[in-house]
This record gives C-alpha cells, sequence and structure tokens, in this order.
C-alpha cells in the first residue's frame, strides 16, 4: 500500500500546555483518496462518497445492535470484548458503534464539518485505568507475570478527508483498577496503520526490533504525558501491519529496559480503534480480532462467532462427533464427509508453498462460508508434528521433505470441511 509521507506537523492527540508535542497545524490536505485495506489480503482504494453513517458491514451482514453518538455507549461483541463509542474530543460529529448478526462489528464516523479531535471509537479487552472490566481472568496482570502477550487482527477499513490512524494501545498501571482507579504511569500505543497527516517528528529509535513473527517495530517517540499525565511511548509497525499476530512481549521488554518501567506494574488488557481527527471520515469493520495472553486465545468477530472463549478449550467439537454416532445406520460410514459435502467453510492460503530448512513458512485463511454461516472454530495440523489454532499459523520446517498442513473449520451450525496445501522444503 503506498502511503502519503508528507511532515504536516500534525498533532497525534490534543496536548497539555506543557507538553512537547507540536500543536495542530492549520492548511491540512486532505488525501485525494480513502486507504482501505483488509489486513489479510490488500483491497483497492474506494471513494469517499462509498462511505456512509450506519452501514456496519452491511453488504454481507445485517445489524444486530447498534449505538450512535453516545459519547461512551458499550456494547458486548463476545465474552471478553466490548465496543466502545469513544467520542473523546468531538461529541459534535456523527459516530455510530454496532454489532452485526454474523458476529463482525465496528464502526463508522463522519467529522467532515468537525474540528479538533481526536475520537477514538475502539475494542478492548480486560480492564482499563478507569474501572471498566470485561471480565477476563488474565486482566490485569503484573508486567513480571507476562509470558505471552500476542495479537493479530483481520479487518477492513476506509478512512479519508482528515488525519487518522489505527491504534492498539495499553496501560501500566501500579494499582489493578479494582483496587484504585487511574493509577497509570505507562500509556503505551501501537500504531498499525497511520496516514501522512498524522507524524510524530524524527524517529527516536527505527527497527528497534523484529519480532518472531516478522514484525519490524520502529520507536517513533515518547511524550511526557498523552491524553492523560502517563508517559507516553509511540510505537509502528515499520511499513503497516499486513496481517498475522505480533508479539507484544517485545515491546513490554522494550518500555522496562529502555523507559525503566517497574515490574510490578500491572498491565490493563488490549484496546485497539482508530483515532481520528476534523475532517474525516470513516468505517471499520472487524472480522476477528485475537489476543493471546499466557497461553489462552480469545477471539471476538465472524471469525469467532463473536464468542470470546479461549481457542485452547474446544468444546464445541465434541457434540459435532458424538451427536452423528447414534444415527448409526445412515451416517456411520458418511460420519465425517457429511459436513464437508464438498463446501469449504474455510481454505489455506499459503505465505508459500516452496521454501528451505529453516525458513518461516506462514498460513493464512479465506472464508469461505456464506451469509448465513460463519466460522467459530479453525485447527491447524502443521504436517511436522505441531499444531495450531485460530485465523493465522505458521512453521518452521527442519529438515528437506514435503509436509502436508491441514486445515480443519468448523461452522456455527457445527459442520466442518477439512483443507490440505502440499509444502516442498529443499
Amino acid at each position: 500500500m503506498t502511503r502519503d509521507t508528507t511532515d504536516d506537523g500534525i498533532d497525534e492527540r490534543q496536548t497539555d500546555p506543557a507538553d512537547e508535542r507540536p500543536a495542530d497545524g492549520d492548511g491540512r490536505t486532505p488525501l485525494a483518496n480513502p486507504a482501505r485495506r483488509d489486513v489479510l489480503k490488500a483491497s483497492a482504494a474506494v471513494g469517499a462518497a462509498g462511505l456512509g453513517l450506519g452501514l456496519g458491514n452491511s453488504a454481507t451482514a445485517a445489524t444486530a445492535e447498534e449505538i450512535c453518538d453516545s459519547e461512551f455507549g458499550q456494547i458486548e461483541v463476545g465474552d471478553g470484548y466490548t465496543l466502545m463509542d469513544n467520542q473523546w474530543s468531538m461529541s459534535n460529529v456523527a459516530q455510530c458503534v454496532w454489532l452485526n448478526d454474523d458476529g463482525s462489528y465496528g464502526y463508522d464516523f463522519d467529522a467532515s464539518n468537525g474540528s479538533g479531535g481526536p475520537n477514538y471509537p475502539e475494542v478492548f479487552i480486560g480492564t482499563r485505568p478507569w474501572g471498566e472490566d470485561t471480565g477476563v481472568a488474565e486482566f490485569p496482570i503484573q508486567r513480571r507475570d507476562v509470558d505471552q502477550l500476542e495479537m493479530a487482527v483481520d479487518a477492513d477499513y476506509s478512512q479519508s478527508g482528515g488525519e487518522w490512524n489505527w491504534a492498539e494501545e495499553w496501560w501500566l498501571m501500579e494499582q489493578p483498577p479494582g483496587q484504585e482507579a487511574e493509577t497509570h504511569v505507562y500509556e503505551i500505543m501501537l500504531l498499525l496503520d497511520w496516514n501522512g497527516q498524522h507524524d510524530h517528528g524524527g524517529m527516536e529509535n527505527e527497527a528497534a526490533w523484529t519480532d518472531q513473527y516478522g514484525n519490524t517495530i520502529d520507536h517513533w517517540t515518547t511524550y511526557n504525558s498523552g491524553g492523560t499525565s502517563a508517559t507516553f511511548p509511540i510505537f509502528r509497525v515499520q511499513g503497516g501491519y499486513d496481517g498475522g499476530p505480533i508479539d507484544m512481549t517485545e515491546i513490554i521488554d522494550y518500555v522496562s529496559a529502555e523507559l525503566g518501567a517497574s515490574e510490578d506494574l500491572w498491565l490493563s488488557g488490549i484496546e485497539l480503534g482508530n483515532e481520528y481527527w476534523g475532517g474525516c471520515v470513516g468505517e471499520t469493520t472487524y472480522n476477528s480480532f485475537e489476543v493471546t495472553i499466557n497461553g489462552s486465545t480469545y477471539t471476538s468477530g465472524s471469525g469467532g462467532g463473536g464468542n470470546g472463549t479461549p481457542t485452547t478449550e474446544p468444546p464445541t467439537d465434541t457434540p459435532e462427533t458424538d451427536t452423528p454416532d447414534t444415527e448409526t445406520p445412515d451416517t456411520d460410514t458418511p460420519d465425517t464427509e457429511t459436513p464437508d459435502s464438498g463446501d469449504l467453510i474455510a481454505s489455506i492460503d499459503p505465505g508459500t508453498t516452496s521454501a528451505s530448512v529453516g525458513d518461516m513458512v506462514q498460513f493464512w485463511i479465506t472464508d469461505e462460508t456464506g451469509n448465513s454461516t460463519w466460522i467459530t472454530d479453525l485447527q491447524w495440523e502443521l504436517g511436522d508434528g505441531s499444531t495450531d489454532s485460530g485465523w493465522y499459523a505458521d512453521t518452521q520446517y527442519d529438515s528437506a521433505g514435503t509436509y502436508t498442513v491441514t486445515l480443519t473449520a468448523t461452522n456455527n451450525e457445527g459442520a466442518t470441511s477439512t483443507d490440505e496445501v502440499d509444502i516442498t522444503v529443499s
């Protein structure tokens, strides 16, 4: 995706007078076309005229619940996930959040006649410093106890006409919010994407690290404060996020090593949304948002059937194989075939089918379901004895040979299908 990299000196969010960031500039130049990316597969740009409020993902799903212009209205979009109508700085602009009946969810906004900002419609899992809690057992967690923290997103989004970003953030706090609210001392932001009007000046540490999944992370800057008094480091995925997991523990380690964050601090949870400023019009649909914390994976969206249950618990698979067993005469033989019936629920989209020993081989999925069904479970067998679950998998093959990768997908009706692809390793 081509990105305008002009330096307009635009503020990332409203500033305190003592803040060191540059103030909002005048004379911003709107983009000629909105940016749009399906983060599993690049897609073409669409015109701003195609955007509209309250549309949701109406082309493929009906809206089940919607909140508009509420400032901080919330919709539960899965066990452990909450969608928030966060009209933080521009309460006078049109903004809606919505949940579709297929489990996908998102928001749309129109600040074409607005000024200032930003607003931050968002989805979050875990806690926030002000006391919100989505009920995920692993959050909040002390920084010293975080062994694994990863996220992966499948979303479609389009913005135009003003400054915007797509940003994940979390907080490090002195106390859990349940004991004492607003003890946050670090606000940590990772930019997944942004336009040319969104700028933080010179790079503090370019290519600070590359994580195990191949994401190169820049440390863009650190402010003394953001929207609160907390120290505010901003990171970005170099070149923009293109799908697959991001290893968030690397950021935590960096903040501890380089910025002195104590291991006694509490990690809040994960927030993900679009910051946008006056003049911007946009829409984002989340097909799947997945967070893994210390071995438990929580998934929301149509990819998880709107269910945040950890994917390490596969109860939905058991009834499927048990039920047909009672229909002995008819269905015993085609038991494993009936759900498939030639109709794939999901197909494998390999990064390559030919690799060298030791190469990282990545696998995505293509959703093959129709409007009335959706994916509830995805299980991988990677041909080398390793397994995985979710919308993405990867492995490194240790020796030459041909490996058969198998994806077993389950939909909301209990049907399953299997897809296979051979990987040749030399």
